[in-house]
């Protein structure tokens, strides 16, 4: 500021006031030079009619000399700054009161004299070192010129004048010019101060000062300039905080979000990512699209802008073991001009998993109940065809029908009670309960059915007998008696089955064991799954139904617990059922 505005408004305003300063003293200087020439013209003009005028009634030649002589005489003593001279035909001084070095004048006016005109033009005539304005009148003696008066006036006091008034000027410029400096700063001052101001004003808001006002101290534009530039500053505040707040929310939603999210710019360059884009895919030493996307999708990026400009692109991708979905689109600027592409990629290998769990429920489902209809159906028609008739062979045959409705009445209830259970719509009646109670119950009401294999089923109840914890007794126990069950039927005669209750500082844990043949490595993961079975024949043998332990685990779940098995093949299997503590009524 103070190297533009207020040194240009300074020296702009001095050099005006020297402009006016400089011409009005050359007008002054000019005029009065004029009317000093006026004066001095007027003056000689008046000394030499006034000495032609002395000799119009003589009668003689040397009557006129002598007069003449006479008239100078006197009139030289009246204009003391003029000198006067007598000039004959040939222009030959005839007379001078003062020594006179040059003896002839040949100049205009004299010639104009001796011819009886009148020039206007004054003659300049630099004589004895001093420089004059002359003027020549003719003296006429029966109409011829006898002599020419020639008065010169001197310019001497007239130069040292003018020299005066020009020193006089330059004292008035110079003077002129220090208050102009003096009146100037005072004037940028008042001008650029404010403007100063809200330059300063200005930076601090490039560094996100906002909050500070500027005093209004004049009514006038810079005043209206300042007031409005506070409310420009409040605007601007309240805008930055909605836009920071924005950008924070969005921040936060990008960091947090399990989606991936890459940003290219119009080159394909990536300008952002996210956490979750870096967790999805390995983008160590990857920086544009095409080392990202290389492999897995067939567009360029070229072909990918043109293509986002009429509408979103999708593709799904298989990155390793995981199916991505990946969505492009255009991003625009505050004119809707495409400055790059968006991409959202989202991890549907969850999502597959499910239809595929969907398409192989739906085929269980079908094939368990397909099974169970044919039998059914090849009964029911052979005792269509006679064998009705026979009683003992009819017998059987309804006791194979029968069976069969058993199995696809608990397949429907087991659908159905998965069915309220994923939905939430089996009401839990919470309770505090003795944990220890109901398992011990349920080993007792195994111990037929185990001896009918000849296995020994054996408990291990905790030292503390009161274990209690807040659940529904009903749904407990039908964990319990899956768990036993299972453990019961696969397992071989004469072998051994433990049931154990363990505690810790959290939680209960319910341990059963059996030695039956086991289940492998690759099926482990996967048994909790609905319908999935270790040996399908077997199981469908002994009544199963595939659902059992899907049905336990969201009982579990339901508790706030965890079912976990672990199992060798030909050594046995083991169940854990881990029963939260802290949700224990003390004192009950």
């Amino acid at each position: 500021m103070s190297k533009s505005i207020r040194w240009r408004l300074v020296s702009m305003y001095v050099l005006l006031v020297l402009i006016v300063m400089i011409v009005s003293g050359t007008l002054i200087v000019t005029l009065t030079r004029q009317n000093e020439y006026d004066a001095i013209e007027e003056r000689i003009r008046t000394a030499a009619s006034y000495v032609t005028n002395q000799v119009a009634d003589e009668t003689s030649e040397e009557a006129v000399f002598t007069v003449l002589k006479q008239t100078i005489e006197n009139t030289q003593l009246q204009y003391l700054n003029e000198r006067i001279f007598l000039l004959d035909k040939s222009s030959t001084v005839v007379y001078s009161i003062t020594p006179l070095e040059e003896k002839e004048f040949y100049t205009p006016q004299v010639v104009s004299a001796q011819n009886k005109g009148t020039l206007s033009q004054m003659d300049k005539v630099e004589l004895d070192g001093k420089k004059y304005l002359g003027y020549a009148t003719p003296v006429v003696f029966e109409d011829k010129v006898l002599y020419v008066i020639y008065v010169l006036g001197d310019l001497t006091s007239i130069n040292a004048n003018i020299r005066e008034a020009i020193m006089v000027m330059l004292l008035a410029v110079a003077v002129a010019f220090i208050v102009a400096i003096i009146l100037g700063i005072l004037f940028s001052d008042f001008i650029t101060r404010p403007i100063a101001l809200l330059s300063r004003r200005a930076r601090d808001m490039t560094r996100g000062r906002l909050d500070m006002k500027l005093k209004v101290q004049s009514d006038d534009e810079i005043g209206q300039l300042t007031a409005n530039f506070n409310q420009m500053a409040v605007s601007l505040n309240d805008t930055l905080n909605e836009i920071t707040s924005e950008k924070n929310k969005l921040e936060i939603v990008f960091q947090n979000m399990s989606d991936g999210i890459l940003v290219f710019d119009w080159k394909g360059e990536m300008i952002h990512n996210n956490p979750a884009s870096v967790k999805l895919l390995d983008l160590e030493g990857l920086s544009s699209y095409q080392e990202i996307f290389s492999g897995y999708l067939d567009l360029d990026y070229a072909e990918l802008r043109e293509s986002v400009q009429e509408h979103p692109y999708s593709h799904i991708i298989i990155f390793g073991e995981k199916f991505y979905n990946i969505y492009f689109a255009n991003f625009m600027n505050q004119y809707d001009e495409a400055m790059g592409i968006i991409c959202v990629i989202q991890d549907i290998t969850e999502h597959k998993r499910l239809e595929e769990m969907q398409k192989e429920f739906v085929a269980n489902v079908s094939h368990e109940l397909r099974t169970p209809l044919t039998t059914i159906k090849s009964y029911a028609e052979t005792l269509l065809d006679g064998a009705m008739d026979d009683r003992e062979t009819a017998e059987r045959f309804l006791a194979v029908i029968n069976n069969e409705g058993d199995r696809m009445t608990t397949l429907v209830q087991d659908l159905l009670e998965l069915s309220r259970l994923d939905n939430k719509q089996i009401r839990m009646v919470m309770q505090d309960m003795n944990l220890e109670l109901i398992l011990e119950e349920c080993v007792e009401k195994y111990q037929i059915q185990a001896a009918r294999k000849e296995q020994r089923l054996i408990y291990y109840p905790p030292e503390k007998k009161n274990c209690r914890i807040i659940g529904d007794p009903n749904r407990v126990e039908q964990v319990f008696k899956n768990i036993i069950s299972n453990a019961i039927k696969y397992s071989g005669e004469k072998t051994l089955i433990e049931v154990s209750l363990l505690e810790s500082d959290r939680k209960y844990k319910v341990v059963v064991s059996d030695s039956g043949m086991g289940i492998s490595r690759e099926d482990l993961p996967r048994i909790f799954e609905r319908f999935y079975r270790v040996d399908k024949a077997r199981s469908r043998e002994l009544g199963g139904t595939g659902l059992g332990l899907a049905i336990a685990k969201e009982i579990m779940e339901l508790h706030g617990g965890r079912i976990e098995a672990e199992s060798e093949m030909e050594k046995g299997t083991t169940f854990y059922l881990s029963f939260p503590r802290q949700q224990a009524v003390t004192g009950l």
